[in-house]
């Protein structure tokens, strides 16, 4: 028969392990708020002060629960309150609200898919990971995701870097390889008024860049669709930039850009790259890049790498085969802020060449 243990002194303090759980379930239950709030438009409404009695019957919400979770977003920094009338701080108002340029619902819609896969980890363990397509993958809310990320520091400061290249403010025509929801295409051709720039990606991916190039009235921003491992990519570039791609470190796309660029052009690399014998950088996200797999395309390990790949000291070794290195940028110069999923920058670097 079990004993109940009566003498605590003979057992190690749980605390550690309930700490760890603590955090666990409050964090998730913080993040359920959040994007509930988003999702049911309470930061829509709050930019002009209400009361409880007022949100909840503009929202058609329990008025008790709708009370406590305006509480709770009060706590959390995202409202405040004076005399019975909640609004948005400024925060919320610049990063939550539907109709701000710099709204981050996309990033909260990620942040939830990836929970989501995290669930079937169990199973994933037993049968191994899913399989997706390359560019299912990028085409669904992630592409979305990382334009909102980008918006909110990353793209400012690594379009300021490049900027300020001689052979830029000179430069006609740019290819955004792999470039996704071509932001980086748009912000070039802003800052250069003579700059033609093309994005080129997947079919299903080129759909959504379209979106954000009619968004922004980038009328010098113009789309190619194909897979740059095996279709053409064009010819007589000026400036090619490579940014945050699986191709970023394979060597069969090395020559294929020195070709594709004309005499002295720039070629941009802005990746996640990895030191021979280097550990994990983020074991979560390490995790996280094995849930799924792509089909036709073996993953590495750790995140951000693939069969392939070459680690940084001999990508640099190839490249300077090909072009002169005018410069290596870290990732303290240039990254976002982590949020602990697919799409963190880490410690990538943006390397600076130019064709011999």
């Amino acid at each position: 028969m079990t004993k109940i243990p009566l003498d605590i002194g003979d057992y190690a303090d749980i605390k550690p392990v309930y700490d760890m759980l603590n955090n666990c379930a409050e964090g998730f239950k913080k993040y359920c708020i959040l994007l509930t709030a988003v999702e049911i438009g309470i930061f829509d409404r709050l930019v002009v002060p209400q009361t409880i009695r007022d949100i909840s019957h503009e929202l058609k919400t329990d008025l008790n629960i709708i009370s406590n979770v305006c509480e709770a977003l009060k706590i959390m920094g995202l409202v405040f309150e004076r005399s019975g009338l909640y609004e948005n701080t400024e925060i919320s108002n610049l990063f939550l609200r539907t109709d701000s340029p710099l709204a981050q619902h996309n990033v909260l819609k990620n942040l939830q898919s990836g929970l989501r896969l995290w669930e079937n980890l169990p199973k994933i363990l037993k049968e191994g990971p899913i399989t997706l397509s390359e560019e299912k993958f990028f085409a669904n809310n992630l592409i979305h995701s990382l334009a909102d990320e980008a918006l909110c520091g990353e793209l400012q400061r690594t379009v300021s870097i490049i900027a300020e290249l001689p052979e830029f403010k000179k430069a006609k025509r740019l290819l955004d390889l792999g470039g996704g929801h071509g932001l980086y295409a748009i912000a070039f051709t802003k800052i250069n008024p003579d700059l033609v720039a093309h994005v080129y990606d997947f079919p299903g991916v080129i759909d959504d860049t379209r979106k954000y190039i009619e968004k922004y009235e980038a009328e010098r921003v113009k789309v190619i669709s194909g897979n740059f491992f095996a279709d053409d990519i064009g010819e007589e570039y000026d400036v090619i930039f490579f940014s945050s791609n699986p191709g970023g470190k394979n060597p069969r796309i090395v020559p294929r850009i020195y070709e594709s660029l004309k005499k002295n052009g720039l070629f941009i690399n802005k990746h996640c790259f990895y030191s021979k014998g280097e550990g994990s950088k983020n074991i979560l996200l390490d995790i996280e890049w094995n849930l799924t797999t792509f089909e036709g395309v073996q993953k590495g390990n750790k995140v951000y790498t693939f069969n392939g790949d070459l680690f940084y000291d001999e990508y640099i070794e190839l490249l300077e085969k090909y072009f002169s290195i005018i410069n290596i940028v870290d990732s303290p110069d240039f990254t976002g802020y982590p949020l602990s999923k697919i799409g963190d920058t880490l410690d990538s670097k943006i390397i600076i060449a130019s064709r011999c």
